[in-house]
């Protein structure tokens, strides 16, 4: 018999079986869960939904972290943090620390877009964070079963200490460190501390991982990239490493690569809602819609109270121009999570094209509140400041362009225009006054590092970053004073920025090197790794293939 203890959205995620049983089994030992601070080691146990296999057929995994913090404000109780990898299949198993004691029940896996139960999918990259509901919060329970039924505890204290933080002198000294900043959304600092356990250990997976993590919210893509190659190396199995490295894959433009890799989570666990999720995402940006479509048919078929299989479902059937069907979609993953603010711009946007503009406003103006609430680590502050330089801290390299290793930007660009602004500022505004004009045209302001779907503007010289808008077709602007318009930036000149390469005009009379960039032809002044007058930019590889130019 089950009895649920959830009556509201705001209770703990708990719930009691009875049973009668027809063998004897070992009881395990309840600890103390306020004993667990950060950097304690915690162990989980469960029968994870992977390689295909179901019900019983499942086998059973126990996989090792360490405590990342403490929730001040748990969600349905989930207060205890960690970083043991689970999976769908974990929910409702024990949480142990050193002396296998039960400290928590598990049920909550963590993603840079929300948090949600484990079985409900995500279509950002996976932090590697889980939750668990403390056992304390279960002991606590006002419940007559609970209070009469003898039960073994023992909250002594252990022997081992949590590992060394704030004086961090081995790999995993570092890494615990490195996760609690991450947890901070401090991914600079967390990143320099992955860095720091992998020189020690050069075989931490989980370092890997965060690193790359990491890497992805300062938009460092191609490192990410790396990060990620390199923990699938070291655990060719590692899913959400192939999820992850999928979207590194997108935010570099390697659209099938990141296809790849989703097709290969989905090998690997044919029952796993995210990667097919991933998968329609990929589709998308592809261009092939129906291919869209069956994913999120097959995403939500596995996880019926999934919000971004709709979520998916939403963008593939507004760029289908069904754009009640997306409404109706939308609508479907707000209920099932209100916090799927992707769930509210694709609404908004179906809003926006059939001229319902007061409920698009309505919709876009909750995705900048959750988007404040769950990515930004002070709500309504600036972004997270560039590190500056001091004299014992130098400054991070660059990469210099080769012919065999080139990034590309950040944003994918096209074009496009705004509506001159509706008001003027004054020159007297105490606030940033490109704030201020960014807010006349309706448009709302986020952090360039949010890691989500941002469009750039540029207007003096400096960069902003808003939410995506139905007017603006392109992922980059400059804004032009004299006219009072937004004009789309080249993408393909951005590309070669960069590189740090100097782009001139190909009648210019002086000694250049030809780029042929998706079919059109650009020009750079000569640079010591450009040994060959033309090149060929292939998308897929990132590399200048030499060619010579006619």
């Amino acid at each position: 018999m089950l009895k649920f203890y959830k009556k509201t959205k705001n209770d703990a995620d708990l719930a009691l079986a009875t049973f009668v049983a027809t063998e004897d089994y070992p009881i395990a030992t309840l600890g103390n869960s306020d004993q667990m601070i950060e950097g304690a080691d915690v162990f989980v146990g469960g029968f994870p939904a992977v390689f295909g296999k179901v019900g019983a057929a499942r086998d059973f995994a126990f996989t090792t972290g360490m405590v990342v913090s403490r929730a001040s404000k748990a969600i349905n109780g989930y207060g205890l943090i960690y970083d043991a990898k689970t999976i769908t299949g974990n929910s409702g198993g024990p949480v142990f620390d050193i002396a296998g004691r039960v400290v928590a029940i598990h049920g909550l896996a963590d993603t840079s877009a929300k948090n949600k139960t484990e079985t409900g999918a995500v279509v950002t990259q996976k932090t590697g964070f889980n939750a668990g509901i403390p056992i304390n919060t279960f002991l606590a329970t006002n419940e007559p079963i609970i209070k009469n039924t003898p039960m073994k505890k023992d909250d002594t204290p252990t022997d081992k200490p949590a590992n060394n933080l704030s004086n961090p002198q081995s790999a995993r000294d570092f890494y615990g460190r490195g996760i609690t900043k991450l947890d901070q959304y401090n991914y600079r600092e967390a990143a320099e501390d992955f860095t720091q356990a992998i020189k020690l250990d050069p075989k931490y997976i989980e370092a890997y991982f965060k690193r790359g993590y990491s890497y992805t919210w300062v938009s460092k893509h191609q490192e990410a990239l790396t990060d990620f190659n390199q923990a699938i190396v070291l655990d060719p199995n590692y899913l959400d490493a192939y999820l992850n490295r999928g979207w590194s894959q997108l935010f570099l433009q390697n659209d099938q690569a990141a296809l790849e890799d989703f097709n290969r989570a989905i090998r690997l666990n044919p029952n796993y809602a995210d990667a097919y999720a991933h998968q329609g995402m990929a589709y998308i940006k592809m261009g092939k819609y129906q291919a869209a479509l069956e994913s999120s048919k097959q995403a939500i078929r596995l996880e019926p109270r999934n919000s971004y299989g709709y979520t998916i479902q939403a963008d593939v059937l507004n760029n289908l121009k069904d754009y009640p069907g997306a409404i109706k979609v939308a609508t479907l993953a707000i209920l099932i999570d209100p916090d799927d603010f992707n769930a509210y711009i694709n609404r908004a946007i179906a809003y926006t094209l059939t001229s319902d503009f007061q409920n698009a406003l309505s919709d876009y103006q909750k995705a900048s509140e959750i988007f404040a609430r769950r990515y930004i680590k002070n709500p309504g502050s600036l972004p997270e400041p560039q590190p500056k330089p001091i004299s014992n801290s130098p400054a991070e390299p660059q990469p210099q362009p080769s012919s065999n290793s080139l990034a590309e930007p950040r944003t994918k660009i096209s074009s496009n225009s705004l509506p001159e602004p509706r008001t003027k500022i004054s020159s007297n505004s105490s606030s940033d006054p490109n704030v201020e004009l960014l807010k006349s045209w309706q448009v709302i302001n986020v952090s360039c590092n949010s890691g989500g779907k941002v469009v750039s503007i540029v207007i003096d010289n400096k960069k902003y970053c808003i939410l995506p808008h139905p007017s603006l077709m392109s992922r980059g602007y400059q804004y032009n004073r004299a006219t009072g318009k937004l004009e789309p930036v080249d993408a393909n000149l951005e590309l070669i920025k960069s590189w740090e390469l100097t782009d001139v005009s190909c009648t210019s009379g002086e000694k250049v090197v030809s780029i042929v960039i998706d079919g059109k032809k650009y020009c750079v002044l000569p640079h010591p790794s450009l040994i060959s007058k033309g090149y060929r930019y292939n998308r897929r590889t990132g590399k200048l293939e030499s060619f010579s130019p006619n």
